[in-house]
Order: C-alpha cells, then sequence, then structure tokens
C-alpha cells in the first residue's frame, strides 16, 4: 500500500508525492504544501504512526485519541480542519479549552500558515484573514471556539467538530457543540487529549474505541509488539530499585527497548511498524500513542524523569501524562504492568500439555467471553516459604467452543476447572456433566454473590456438592488475585511469552477498585473493556482452593 511505502521513504521522490497527493488529498496537502510553526515541511522519518491518519482522517466518522505531548497530533487536527474547509468544502469548527487559548493558538499557529502557504492564502475569501473565531476558507468555513463560553456552542450549524485537549474543556457545554453536527449529511467528530484520571475524559474514550496501539517490530527476532515502558524500557531489581532493561548500551550510549520475547535490545525504525487494533468489536477507531513512539525521542532523559518522578505522585501524575499517554493509577486500585511484567517470568507455554503433566496437580480457570472462552491452566505447588500455594501458568489463550475446551482439559490433564455459570449456562453444565461422566477432571460451575463475611479462603467461599456450583464474593475474589499478582513468584507467575495473547495485558489490568455509586463499598469495575482474561485468573485462583480442600498438592 502507499502509506506503507512512505514509513519506508525519509524523503519521498517527486512522483511518489504525487501518487499519494491523488490517493490522499491531506497526505498531499502535507507533502506538497504544509509548513510546521517552525516553518519546516512536514516529515515523517520520526514519525512514521502519523501516515494512517493522513491517510484516512478525510474519509472516516472520526477518532479519539489518547496522547502524550508533542507528538503532531494537533498539527494534524489543524491541517484537517483546513483541508476539509478550504478543499472540501466542508463547515469545520475546532474547539480548545477557553477562547483565551483559542486567541493564541489561532495568532500564533493558524494566522502564520495562512499568511505564508500559497496554498492556504488562496483559499481566503478576497484574501482577507478573517478573525480569531470566524473565516471563511475556500467552499468551506472554520470556526474557531473556546469551550468555556457556551455560547459559542448555540450559533452554528457544521459538518467537522476537531475537540483539542478534551481533557480540559468544559464538558457539559461540549454536548451543545456535539449538537451542532445533527444536521450535516456526513458529520465527522475527532476528540484528542493529554489523559487526567482512569475512566474519565478522554481516557473514557479511549476505552470505549478499538485500542488501536503503534506496534513496533524487533529487529532482532521480528516480534510486533507496542512500547511499554514498564514492560520494554524498565523494571525493578531484586531490592525493589528501578534499574533500566538495556543493560549493554549501543556504542554511543543510546538507550533501546528491549523485546517483549527474545529479550535483547533493539533499534526503533519505521520499517514493520503498524497501527494494531485491540478491539475489533468495537466501531469508533481510537489511537494511543507515547513518546516512545517518536523515532526521535532520545530514552535517557526519560529515565532520568523517571528516576526524579519516585515517590512523588504529582510527577509521577505528569510523566505518564505528558511521555506516556496514560492515566496513572497508583498500585492497589488495579493489577498494574509492573505487577505483570516481574509475574511473568515463568517457563515459555506448553504448547503440548499430555503425560508431560501427569504428576502435577493441574486447574484452569475459564471464562465465558462474547466470542471466545478465555482459558488460563495453571500447575499449583506448595512453597515451603508460603502457606498459600503458588499457581504456575502452563498456557493462556482462547477457544471458540465447548468442545476445543472439552479437549483442551483433556490434553493438559487438568484435576480442577472452574467455568463462568453465565452467560452460557446449559454449555457450561453439560461441559460439567461430560467431565464428570468420562472422568476427565473436577468441573464447577461459578457464580458470584456479595458478601460482607470474610470466608474461609479469603473471598466468601461456598460450595454446593450435589450441582457442583461454587458461591464467591465477586470483589473478594479480584482483590485476592491482584494480592497474588502483587507478592509473585510465591503466589502467581506467568510464562514469559504470555505478552503474545493478544489482550492478555490489557484485560488483567482493565477492572479498577473504586467506590460504588451509593458510597458504601468498593466495587471493580471495568467500564467498557474487556475483563475475560482477568476472570480466568480469577477462577483458576478458585480451582486452585478447591484443590487444596481435596488435600491434593504435591510439594
Amino acid at each position: 500500500m502507499a502509506r506503507d511505502r512512505l514509513t519506508e521513504m525519509q524523503a519521498p521522490t517527486t512522483q511518489v508525492v504525487d501518487t499519494l497527493a491523488g490517493q490522499y488529498p491531506l497526505l498531499g496537502i502535507a507533502l506538497r504544501h504544509h509548513r510546521t510553526t517552525r516553518g519546516e515541511p512536514r516529515a515523517f522519518a520520526d514519525k512514521p504512526y502519523l501516515v494512517e491518519l493522513y491517510c484516512d482522517a478525510p474519509r472516516i466518522e472520526g477518532f479519539d485519541a489518547m496522547k502524550c505531548v508533542q507528538v503532531g497530533w494537533s498539527e494534524l487536527l489543524v491541517q484537517l480542519a483546513l483541508e476539509r474547509a478550504g478543499w472540501g468544502g466542508r463547515i469545520c469548527a475546532y474547539v480548545l479549552p477557553s477562547f483565551q487559548l483559542r486567541d493564541r493558538v489561532v495568532q500564533r499557529r493558524v494566522h502564520p500558515l495562512l499568511e505564508q502557504v500559497p496554498a492556504y492564502t488562496a483559499k481566503l475569501a478576497h484574501g482577507d484573514i478573517g478573525s480569531v473565531r470566524h473565516k471563511r476558507f475556500g467552499q468551506g468555513a472554520l470556526l474557531f471556539l473556546g469551550s468555556n463560553t457556551v455560547n459559542d456552542f448555540i450559533e452554528f450549524s457544521a459538518d467537522v467538530l476537531v475537540v483539542d485537549e478534551y481533557d480540559r474543556c468544559v464538558q457539559e457545554h461540549l454536548a451543545f457543540a456535539r449538537d451542532r453536527l445533527r444536521a450535516s449529511s456526513a458529520p465527522q467528530l475527532f476528540r484528542i487529549g493529554n489523559p487526567t484520571l482512569p475512566r474519565e475524559g478522554v481516557a473514557a474514550l479511549y476505552e470505549q474505541s478499538d485500542g488501536r496501539k503503534w506496534h513496533h517490530r524487533c529487529t532482532s527476532c521480528g516480534e510486533r509488539q507496542p512500547l511499554d515502558w514498564l514492560v520494554n524500557v524498565v523494571t525493578r531489581n531484586d531490592a525493589g530499585r528501578w534499574e533500566l532493561r538495556d543493560k549493554a548500551r549501543a556504542e554511543d550510549g543510546t538507550l533501546r527497548p528491549v523485546c517483549r520475547r527474545c529479550g535483547r535490545p533493539f533499534d526503533r525504525v519505521a520499517e514493520g511498524g503498524q497501527w494494531v487494533a485491540e478491539r475489533h468489536e468495537q466501531h469508533r477507531r481510537g489511537y494511543h500513542i507515547s513518546r516512545l513512539d517518536v523515532l526521535s525521542q532520545d530514552l535517557r532523559p526519560l529515565w532520568r524523569e523517571w528516576v526524579e518522578a519516585q515517590g512523588s505522585g504529582a510527577k509521577l501524575v505528569a510523566f505518564y501524562a505528558s511521555v506516556l499517554g496514560l492515566p496513572y493509577a497508583p498500585e492497589g486500585s488495579a493489577v498494574t504492568i509492573d505487577m505483570l511484567t516481574r509475574a511473568a517470568c515463568g517457563d515459555p507455554m506448553d504448547e503440548g500439555g499430555d503425560a508431560r503433566l501427569a504428576h502435577e496437580q493441574v486447574v484452569a480457570g475459564i471464562d465465558v467471553g462474547s466470542r471466545a472462552l478465555n482459558v488460563d491452566i495453571c500447575v499449583v505447588r506448595q512453597r515451603e516459604d508460603d502457606e498459600r500455594a503458588g499457581r504456575v501458568g502452563r498456557w493462556t489463550g482462547e477457544v471458540g467452543t465447548f468442545d476445543a475446551l472439552y479437549d483442551l482439559l483433556v490434553r493438559y490433564r487438568v484435576n480442577v476447572a472452574v467455568v463462568d455459570a453465565r452467560p452460557e449456562t446449559r454449555a457450561a453444565q453439560q461441559l460439567r456433566d461430560r467431565c464428570t461422566e468420562t472422568g476427565v477432571c473436577d468441573v464447577w460451575l461459578c457464580q458470584f454473590h456479595a458478601t460482607d463475611r470474610v470466608g474461609a479462603q479469603d473471598y466468601g467461599l461456598r460450595q454446593d456438592y450435589e450441582r457442583k456450583l461454587v458461591t464467591v464474593d465477586r470483589t473478594q475474589l479480584l482483590d485476592a488475585t491482584m494480592e497474588d499478582a502483587r507478592v509473585h513468584p510465591a503466589r502467581r507467575t506467568w510464562p514469559e511469552d504470555v505478552w503474545r495473547v493478544q489482550g492478555w495485558a490489557d484485560q488483567l489490568q482493565a477492572p479498577k477498585r473504586v467506590m460504588n455509586e451509593a458510597g458504601t463499598r468498593y466495587v471493580w469495575s471495568e467500564g467498557n473493556l474487556d475483563d475475560h482474561y482477568r476472570f480466568s485468573d480469577a477462577y483458576s485462583r478458585v480451582a486452585a482452593d478447591i484443590l487444596a480442600t481435596q488435600g491434593a498438592y504435591h510439594g
């Protein structure tokens, strides 16, 4: 594809530019005409992730982007507004948090473009640059608005709405702004910003999107992966102190990310990079971008910022938002990527099972998702230095049917399995009965029931032996399994290559511990995110505890 060719070329030839401009008008304007605020041509050499956006933005209904600072996104949307109005003949409204900020952005960023770029100057009506609020541009119009003035949102009709710095805008006024699109035959809505709080603002919008992340290709083993600060750049040592993963620096001292699969440092390059959606069932596009994705970004100053931020909540909030493009969630409110990084240290996933597990005690947790069964299979082992047995992950993944799940239980010699009782209650009961008749394994159905009493198993576990039904307190169970991950490796490990399981890390982190609406109790809420692997892990914990009541642990 043309966009793939561009990511591989630092200086496209005139012929390539002409070809791309014919296929992707916004990209053509960027390459042929546009100038940055520094007066330089728009280049993509260190920001290959922008190419898809320049190609697709004029053609789609919009997107939501959770971003860090200085990644080219605001400039993209300014160009998009100009293209939609000047070449597309659309009415485009560009919203900023306040009219004071609106004035500065228009005067410092937009007006110089209109005055100095001939292709833009030619689109001005009679050469008139217009006011900071309203401009006739080509066959369309540009409106620049401040979200703190409600009157700005009740006097216009628009085809395209751009909201910049979404979390800083007055949210109740944005609802009026969106109403301005209702009369358009082809409305487009673009929202971007630095995140502030989990499940709030642009972070909530991203959670409701298809969740695209920029994947880099490891130049050593070819693994494609999104770069995560805690997975690819830093780690905790045995003393609990942060250290760099890239211990063998390049000759010039350059820090490199370390591959999650092969464990070797690799160079960040444009070749092989691509956007990958995590939630294909969601229609609206969503993007997350961090400074790690900017190929020209030196990682050394980021490491110094990280070290300086330790012990300061305010500095950590700033680092997560400005550098990582993420909302900061203190440890204790969710399973964190740091916990998962420390726990994903076991042997590679066992893809065979069978006889090698004949003398082990094996449990499985199964969560019933909307399109698949998410499975977590562990070996249970008692450790002398811990009163509770540990779960050592052997296989994590998904299967499409209960028949395939049955075959999995047979192949991995599972002793006890716990499966979500809903929503496929009948299918789960049939699996339970089939396993009982064939003697394959002991299958229990799990349901939730809130209780104020902390039971013998720490989460109110009750067993109905006749129906093979286990009842647990959902909140207490998720509390217990987060604690398992926190005290690794005594309680919970996963295979070192579990990162390759799509959605695993995101789903483990999805539920957040929050106060309920009545303000009476803490609960775990996943919002609109998938959390199937979080619950398959929880069900394997229940299976391990049921196994303990049978006195079946091996030392």
